[in-house]
Parts: structure tokens; C-alpha cells; sequence
């Protein structure tokens, strides 16, 4: 999902809040479920080959009240910890007709509208790339590909992946 914001003459492509909040609830969630079933699974995967699977069945069998708590606990932690990087890494992107602002994480960088040569689609991420053929950025970008080939193409930018409206098929 994407923020499309337009501000006078930017467009703001960014993960929206609902699909953070979305992404910090499914890893939590999976991080508690997987502290309740850790004990069944390890059960189950007694007859695997792993490394050091004493230790593991040994934690997952303790039954006190205490583990029985901090074992989801623990693993929702985790997750949320993953949820927390994933989102605060998501790459923004701001376009103008004249430069890209490009933030992920705690940096910054612009691309000027001469660096770019070419922008498309490239197995599920957004790829720039400058006349020359160097890589500017290529990362994903919250949002469906329609909304982001228009982003780019309102503000003049050479976007070369080709787009089928599933609507338009569907006629």
C-alpha cells in the first residue's frame, strides 16, 4: 500500500501507516503463535538431524508457568523487533520534476532528474537507473505498480516497464 500524497508539486510514495501498523501486528501475532506451538513443533521435529536439538527440546519442554508466558512473549518481542526494522527501513520516495528524494532508514539521498535514465519495475522492486546504466536505486516501493508507474510518469520521468490494466483485460 502506498501513500500517493501530493503536496503542491511532490508526490510522496511511502508505506502508509494502517500497512505498518498491519506488518507490526502479523510478526507479533506470529511471534506469540510460534512461542505456544514451539513445544509441539519440537516434538514433531525430534526425528530431524539438528544441531544442538537437546537444547532446543530441553527449553521447549519446560512447562513452568513462567516459560509458559515468556516463551510467546519473548518470540512476540522478536517479532515485533523484526516488524520494527522492516518499517523503519521501508524506502520513501519524493518526486518532483525535478529530483527524487530517496530516504530509507535514517538516510538521505537525492537523485537529480538528469542522473535518470530509465525507471521500471524489476522483479517486484522499483529500479532507476541513469543513462549510462548504473544502478541509482533499486529497492521496493510500497504501493501497486500502476500507482507507481503514474507517480513517476506525472512527474516527466522515463518509466519503461509496461503496465496491463487488469480491469482493461477483463473488457
Amino acid at each position: 500500500m502506498t501513500t500517493g500524497q501530493q503536496s503542491g508539486d511532490a508526490t510522496t510514495l511511502k508505506m502508509t501507516p494502517r500497512t505498518k501498523l498491519l506488518v507490526w501486528a502479523v510478526l507479533g501475532a506470529a511471534g506469540v503463535g510460534l512461542g505456544v506451538a514451539l513445544p509441539w513443533l519440537l516434538q514433531h521435529a525430534a526425528s530431524w538431524p539438528i544441531p544442538y536439538f537437546t537444547v532446543l527440546e530441553a527449553i521447549g519442554s519446560i512447562d513452568s508457568p513462567l516459560m509458559v508466558i515468556g516463551r510467546p512473549a519473548a518470540l512476540g518481542l522478536v517479532g515485533l523487533t523484526i516488524a520494527f526494522f522492516i518499517t523503519h527501513e521501508a524506502a520513501t520516495l519524493v518526486l518532483t520534476d525535478e529530483e527524487i528524494t530517496v530516504t530509507e532508514g535514517d538516510d538521505t539521498r537525492i537523485i537529480e532528474r538528469g542522473q535518470v535514465g530509465g525507471v521500471y519495475a524489476r522483479g517486484g522492486k522499483v529500479r532507476i537507473e541513469s543513462p549510462e546504466g548504473r544502478i541509482l536505486f533499486h529497492d521496493d516501493v510500497e504501493g501497486g505498480k500502476l500507482a507507481i508507474a503514474a507517480a513517476f510518469r506525472r512527474h516527466g520521468y522515463p518509466w519503461e516497464s509496461i503496465e496491463r490494466d487488469p480491469k482493461a483485460a477483463a473488457r
